[in-house]
């Protein structure tokens, strides 16, 4: 059983992961996200968790999107975004490999789960792998520090604290454009933005 399967325990308690921390439907960081995801357009949001951001995009935002599909690494995760989403597709994955062929999604979310992947690399290479044309990464401990602090701990590094400076070099050296937002004052959460494009539309 992997970190996460053995902190919610339960596919009920997965099914309402980050509610009690004010980010489940509704959430600003979800409405930031879905500023960046337009009409006819399709996403694969990787590490799920328990699919807010499938009721988000549908409900809140009215999001009229081609395809959706949830991944995660948890079992229970899946399990309890389907518990309360039954028509929509979710399915357990490593970001690190998806297993998904190149250029198969618009877009695809990483949000909150670099910093549980022992480095970004790996999840971000396989994000611009599958996207067509955008990739959205979403930070919650980006340091302006010039070193990461990985905890090898046996937990995917659980709790990364990546340093903004370093991040930032690494992207400018994929030669694609980008762009970041960081959380307004006074949201629930902070959060670092960084949307990464492809190529023309």
């Amino acid at each position: 059983m992997n970190y996460w399967d053995e902190l919610m325990g339960s596919t009920e308690d997965a099914s309402v992961y980050m509610q009690s921390y004010g980010e489940g439907v509704g959430s600003e960081t979800r409405a930031t996200i879905s500023k960046f995801i337009n009409d006819n357009e399709s996403v694969l949001d990787v590490g799920c968790g328990p699919g807010w951001n499938y009721e988000h995009f549908r409900d809140v935002e009215g999001l009229k999107l081609t395809d959706y599909k949830g991944t995660d690494y948890s079992e229970l995760m899946i399990e309890g975004a389907l518990l309360k989403y039954p028509e929509a597709k979710f399915e357990v994955a490593d970001a690190r490999d998806m297993g998904e062929g190149n250029n198969t999604w618009d877009v695809v979310l990483l949000q909150d789960i670099v910093e549980h992947t022992n480095g970004y690399k790996l999840p971000v290479k396989e994000a611009l792998r599958i996207a067509r044309k955008r990739v959205i990464v979403v930070f919650w401990r980006l340091t302006d520090g010039e070193e990461d602090t990985i905890n090898d701990d046996g937990n995917d590094g659980y709790g990364a604290a990546y340093s903004r400076p370093k991040w930032e070099k690494y992207l400018d050296s994929l030669n694609l454009k980008w762009m970041t937002l960081t959380s307004e004052d006074g949201a629930n959460r902070h959060h670092d933005f960084y949307f990464i494009e492809k190529g023309e539309e």
